[in-house]
């Protein structure tokens, strides 16, 4: 049997790799922490005896096809001795080892139980690292067990080293998740906390990593972490000596390792200036005349966690608490930045940026990514937008004019809002306030052209993107969709395989979302753009109480965004000219016209397209399941079917070779 294996190499020995035979295919993309694989099967298409997909079948599937999660290894299961399949055999699945150095084996089947999916992520991959994967077919047998069989296709991939000082991007996503594995690390730490969600306090069973033991909470925090806190804390820790300087701009500024890691710069001689949000409101004094100034709770907890530092030297303190921080008192909005610019002698040389707050619930609570930029002219247009910030420059034009030219029109003059497709190998930067939104129809343009999108929403979706996936943007209006099927098919059509991927926080509340609609016949969310069947659509989720042997918690650090608050949009990641689109911004009119902000875009990087999107893949896969889980449950209350438990025959196969469900779609992006 013949196999080819092919390498597209990405960026300094990274690569996707495909191999393949004449049964059966793969093809890897790795990352920093994630190998995603893209499998297939030839000769499917003309097996009649599959029959076709139903709703409850695809439902049953998800349960056999999940994403076992993080730090689960397989046990038991034969890593050399595949055996010839008999005539008639049952094709149950996958099995997948990885081979590391010193020739070590690693089985990544849990106990023993083939993988049904013909996409899959090895979630326990290290950074920088060289590894063989060997993939083989697994059988059936005797309805209770299963083997492998047949000849293997092997890979060879290099996962990115975020940490090398000559590339230009280090990227850093924390873990994210918590469920299931969370628990059997450190549930016995799980407790009831009172926890101050959307205002109201109420009683939870969390496992806050703050709240252990102290051996107990920096293994902890040090998993969930997975890397952001030290990556960012030795960002810092490179401005050395009094020739630099560390320039920055928070909002949420709590997290005592991040302020301790700043305080430290100042005792080494470092000139450390951070622009932090600062608003309030004026409030009647109690029992007196007059007004008094209230700081809103972002700029009150940053006060007390600043005054909170202590220092050896009296003057490094005085430093610290008059000549460190910068109020940012007249944005229009929010000052939502979470940025750092390192400079040496007077050069802006790297930017820290991203989705992360330097909060505890930024760090090891909902998924964030902090993203390190190693150019030069990027970090010296970072520089001038600091400038201005540092200044506390109005965010917009008032009525009557001062004569300051507002911040809206400086960050137009810096880099006006693009038009058309970006140049390949351009990295472009923006930032906010902006005179208006239209940028929101430059996202639109995109999402509509792409083949493929991966796109994160923590607040929900902007009118002109959720015209684009509902269908309208094609001509067919949101309501005349609601009303019909025939519509609603020929709109989710019209894009002949393309597959949108949308990841949102949480899912969106029906009376909500009713409210809004008999406000604005117009609008559009998620509640339309669900039923378009280019759109796959996963949010923040655990496993239903009761519905699962596995019990799954979250760490109770975060009050408003408990799973996903990274703002991506990937556009065909997959190919050789992907655009990622990264940093602060909600992709929201809040986001452009009134916020301090800054947005990164980086066009034919295939090597940070690859990192991006594995952890994409990673979390997405981890939501859907549990999403499709419970859906699966709630609909068959007297089913017995365990979680993560496979099927016996090839019933898990049918969605994927159906041409009319998601799961086929996805099975030709990905191999």
């Amino acid at each position: 049997r013949t196999c080819r294996c092919t390498e597209h190499p990405s960026e300094k020995g990274r690569m996707r790799t495909r191999s393949e035979d004449s049964v059966f295919s793969v093809h890897a993309i790795a990352g920093t922490h994630v190998v995603v694989f893209g499998l297939d099967v030839k000769g499917y298409n003309d097996r009649s005896t599959l029959g076709s997909t139903d709703s409850t079948e695809e439902l049953a599937g998800a349960i056999s096809r999940i994403a076992l999660g993080d730090d689960v290894v397989g046990e038991g299961l034969p890593t050399s001795d595949a055996k010839a399949a008999p005539s008639g055999v049952i094709f149950a699945g996958f099995a997948i080892d990885r081979i590391e150095a010193g020739d070590h084996t690693v089985s990544l089947n849990r106990n023993g139980k083939p993988i049904q999916k013909f996409l899959w992520c090895d979630n326990t991959a290290l950074p920088g690292r060289e590894y063989v994967y060997t993939i083989s077919r697994m059988k059936s047998v005797e309805e209770v067990d299963f083997e492998p069989y047949g000849a293997s296709l092997s890979v060879q991939v290099t996962t990115e080293n975020p940490n090398d000082p000559n590339s230009t991007h280090g990227v850093f996503f924390n873990r994210g998740l918590t469920g299931a594995r969370y628990v059997k690390k450190f549930g016995s730490h799980m407790k009831y906390h009172m926890l101050n969600k959307f205002g109201d306090k109420v009683w939870k069973q969390v496992i806050n990593p703050r709240k252990l033991d102290p051996a107990s909470s920096k293994e902890a925090r040090e998993w969930l972490s997975r890397g952001l806190e030290e990556a960012l804390i030795g960002f810092i820790a490179q401005a050395k000596d009094p020739t630099y300087r560390l320039l920055g701009a928070v909002y949420e500024f709590t997290h005592v390792e991040s302020i301790d890691a700043f305080a430290k710069a100042v005792e080494r001689g470092v000139d450390v200036k951070i622009v932090r949000h600062c608003k309030g409101s004026y409030r009647p004094k109690k029992g007196k005349n007059g007004k008094e100034w209230i700081p809103d709770s972002t700029t009150e907890s940053a006060a007390k966690a600043i005054d909170s530092q202590p220092f050896a030297k009296l003057e490094d303190a005085h430093k610290w608490q008059h000549g460190t921080f910068i109020e940012r008192k007249h944005a229009s909005g929010i000052s939502h930045n979470k940025f750092i610019i390192l400079v040496c002698n007077n050069r802006p040389l790297q930017v820290w940026t991203g989705s992360t707050n330097f909060t505890d619930g930024g760090i090891y609570g909902q998924l964030n990514v902090g993203h390190i930029v190693r150019d030069k002219k990027v970090a010296l247009q970072y520089h001038q937008y600091w400038t201005s910030l540092a200044k506390d420059i109005p965010g917009r034009r008032h009525a009557g004019g001062d004569g300051i030219q507002p911040m809206d029109v400086r960050n137009e003059e810096l880099q006006p809002d693009l038009s058309g497709p970006l140049p390949l190998r351009s990295i472009k930067v923006m930032f906010s306030p902006r005179p208006t939104a239209k940028m929101l129809d430059w996202f639109a343009e995109r999402v509509g052209e792409a083949k493929t999108i991966h796109f994160t929403a923590a607040f929900g979706v902007s009118q002109p993107i959720a015209r684009v996936l509902n269908g309208t943007a094609a001509g067919v209006s949101s309501s005349a969709l609601r009303r019909s099927p025939r519509l609603l098919k020929r709109a989710s059509t019209l894009r002949d395989g393309c597959l949108r991927y949308v990841l949102l926080d949480n899912k969106p509340s029906l009376k909500t979302s009713q409210k809004l609609h008999q406000k604005k016949p117009g609008m559009v969310d998620y509640y339309d753009f669900r039923f378009n069947e280019t759109n796959k659509i996963a949010f923040g989720a655990l496993l239903d109480k009761g519905s699962s042997s596995e019990d799954e918690s979250l760490t109770g650090l975060n009050t408003f965004v408990d799973f996903v608050h990274t703002k991506v949009l990937l556009v065909d990641a997959l190919s050789d000219e992907p655009l990622v689109v990264t940093g602060s911004a909600n992709f929201s009119e809040a986001s452009l016209e009134k916020n301090d902000e800054n947005m990164l875009f980086v066009k034919g990087n295939t090597s940070l397209a690859d990192i991006y999107l594995t952890e994409y893949v990673r979390v997405f896969e981890h939501y859907y399941s549990r999403d499709m889980y419970n859906r699966f449950v709630s609909k068959n209350e007297d089913s017995d079917r365990a979680w993560g438990e496979p099927v016996t025959d090839e019933s898990w196969t049918v969605p994927y070779f159906d041409p009319s469900t998601q799961l086929y779609k996805e099975r030709l992006l990905y191999r």
